[in-house]
């Protein structure tokens, strides 16, 4: 049998692990093809080269942000090849199906659950379609009734052969996709792997021999998928010791409960070296009543104090995450936990509006819940107990601020001082650029920088050089507002404190407010290389 497998991502830096996964598990009995491609390339050009390997079977994986371009593809490809089997998978189908199948007809199969153990099964009966209700996973329409598998689950994870040892697994991304667990020990109400348990796990010498693998494909970023990495604080010190003996070759992005960090985690993640861990903080919310109302595990006491903990550290950078249109949760209290994340230091702070998904328990107690969400991918909450469709409009503005400014390295440190110190700044801020319909556009780092110059210049004069210094450290051009107080400095002061930086003969000095920048001067734009605060009280 001729199988294609379209793997269709989000964006060229993205690969699914569902096709090496799945293939590694597979005899050669098969011949096995795959179209790469990304939502951004034409519809017709993704059906030209699927029609091209004449598939009998065609496999994909929905995701949230692909799905309706996947369906567009195959709804087109079946029109042509209508003997070819089209079978879908993913978390797009951990709830019912029976709904789905009988609104795209043009998809023969969807398999819930784990496909590793049970898909290969699936494809031995192939042909012989009324024993695919033997398979776990499996649902389907025979001659119209439906037929529904359950789920599936993979019983020894361990045994599992690794995604790697398939032709079909990417190498020539900038990072891999390393899942070394599996289900999770928290309950939480808006997650597909809420109340996933019993948690399984590999070996942690099975962790260091596929770590060195990927080092040895060139792969330097290992993205941890593990939701329960601290559950066992033993365990976790174990993959921290593995991790620091990769130092300066792999580095490793993970999330921490912060609820969970035990003194012993703490006290070892003080301890290594800086830009080895890159963390994601689960916190969701920052109020009680949300979090219980979400079945989270662990008290908001305890996970505000290992949030701060962990953003204090500055050997490595951690991001915190809130979800906007938690049953309980209002808009005062989101941009009120945005406040504080911010007096914490996270490195970054993602928020975003919830999606009620599939087989999830929000979404099988949605209407109980008070949630009402968008009936198509990607499922998002179009209205909230606590949250009205103006509240979430606002949520999603005030998400793309934080990614526009505080995400952003060059703004970051005043862009905190502002939220921090004028507490109208946040809202006068995303009004300005929301009246302007700049919110939704893409904008340049310097085009940014010149619209908080431009607000902070007439509502918070007094905090304009703040932004200038900003400015100017991000290197941006110096022929622009922003830059206008910067002064050449022809003899420096007799002392000053320094920085960061070492005076050379070769660098040219300018001075603004109290700051002294030095400039390599065999470079026309560029950051300063040197900065210095004036003791002198005069130049």
């Amino acid at each position: 049998m001729n199988i294609l497998w379209l793997d269709l991502n989000s964006s060229y830096s993205h690969s699914s692990l569902a096709l090496p996964s799945i293939h590694a598990q597979c005899d050669e009995t098969h011949t096995w093809n795959v179209v790469r491609t990304n939502i951004n390339v034409n519809v017709a050009a993704i059906v030209r080269d699927i029609l091209s390997f004449k598939p009998d079977l065609i496999c994909a994986t929905a995701w949230l942000f692909t799905h309706e371009h996947l369906l567009a593809v195959l709804s087109r490809v079946k029109v042509l090849l209508p003997d070819c089997v089209i079978a879908l998978g993913g978390p797009e189908f951990l709830g019912p199906n029976e709904s789905y199948l009988r609104t795209h007809r043009f998809v023969d199969m969807v398999f819930r659950g784990e496909g590793e153990e049970h898909f290969p099964q699936w494809l031995d009966r192939f042909d012989h379609r009324e024993r695919w209700k033997e398979i776990p996973g499996v649902c389907y329409l025979d001659e119209d009734c439906y037929q529904d598998g359950g789920m599936a689950r993979v019983a020894r994870f361990d045994l599992l052969v690794p995604p790697e040892n398939s032709e079909f697994f990417c190498r020539d991304r900038a990072f891999v996709q390393f899942e070394t667990a599996r289900g999770c020990f928290n309950t939480c109400a808006f997650c597909v792997s809420g109340g996933d348990k019993p948690v399984r796990t590999i070996s942690l010498d099975e962790v260091r021999r596929r770590l060195e693998v990927y080092e040895a494909m060139g792969i330097r970023e290992i993205r941890l998928l593990d939701r329960t990495f601290n559950g066992q604080s033993s365990r976790a010190l174990q993959m921290l010791d593995l991790f620091e003996s990769f130092a300066g070759r792999l580095g490793f992005h993970l999330e921490l409960h912060p609820a969970l960090l035990s003194d012993a985690v703490r006290s070892r993640l003080t301890e290594l070296p800086k830009g080895l861990l890159h963390l994601e903080a689960g916190i969701q919310s920052l109020r009680q009543h949300v979090l219980d109302g979400s079945h989270r595990l662990g008290s908001l006491e305890a996970s505000l104090d290992g949030l701060k903990f962990l953003c204090s550290l500055r050997n490595m950078e951690t991001h915190a995450d809130l979800i906007a249109g938690l049953p309980g949760y209002s808009l005062e209290m989101m941009v009120e936990d945005v406040h504080t994340l911010a007096s914490f230091g996270a490195g970054e702070i993602q928020l975003e509006l919830l999606k009620v998904l599939p087989g999830t328990y929000m979404r099988n107690h949605a209407a109980e819940m008070g949630l009402y969400y968008s009936p198509f991918p990607p499922y998002e909450i179009l209205k909230s107990d606590s949250m009205s469709p103006e509240d979430l409009l606002r949520s999603r503005q005030l998400s793309r601020l934080l990614d526009m400014y505080y995400n952003a390295s060059a703004w970051q440190t005043v862009f905190s001082e502002l939220i921090l110190q004028e507490s109208d700044f946040l809202s006068g801020f995303q009004g300005f650029l929301a009246n302007r319909e700049l919110l939704d556009q893409p904008l340049s780092l310097e085009r940014r920088g010149l619209l908080l110059h431009e607000f902070v210049k007439s509502d918070y004069p007094h905090r304009l050089d703040s932004v200038c210094l900003a400015w100017i450290r991000e290197g941006l051009p110096l022929g622009k507002e922003p830059a206008q107080g910067l002064k050449a400095l022809p003899v420096l002061p007799e002392t000053c404190d320094v920085v960061y930086g070492e005076r050379t003969a070769e660098m040219r000095f300018y001075y603004f407010a109290d700051r002294i920048f030095g400039f390599d001067r065999s470079v026309k734009r560029q950051k300063p290389v040197y900065e210095a605060v004036r003791i002198d009280t005069e130049i």
